[in-house]
């Protein structure tokens, strides 16, 4: 089983949570085996964050960056932080003009089964 786990901001989102909830759980290429919202701090701000556990069939990394880039910009979020059992790294929107930034494991909350 290959799993992705994600860290979707909620702050400045066109979807509730509700509605980003139901849009990855009719995902059809990856399964959400689990997700809280949970308040994160970014910045010295505060953002309500889904956080989600997904399965995945693909074999290679790069579909799974190209999707989280796709729902950067679905989303209207800059960036989207994602873990794999072979890459963490930030999607960025492909809009964004602005200064990238590293991936933070610090920053990233998980969700252990």
């Amino acid at each position: 089983m290959k799993t992705l786990q994600i860290n979707l901001g909620l702050n400045n989102n066109q979807m509730n949570a509700e509605q980003v909830i139901n849009y990855f759980a009719t995902l059809s290429e990856y399964r959400l085996m689990a997700y809280i919202i949970k308040d994160k701090t970014f910045n010295g701000e505060v953002e309500p964050t889904f956080v989600a556990l997904l399965e995945y069939e693909y074999s290679r990394q790069s579909k799974v960056l190209v999707d989280a880039e796709n729902w950067c910009s679905f989303f209207t979020q800059e960036s989207i932080a994602l873990v794999t059992d072979r890459m963490e790294t930030l999607a960025f929107n492909v809009n964004y003009k602005g200064d990238g930034y590293k991936f933070n494991s610090n920053l990233f909350e998980f969700i252990k089964l």
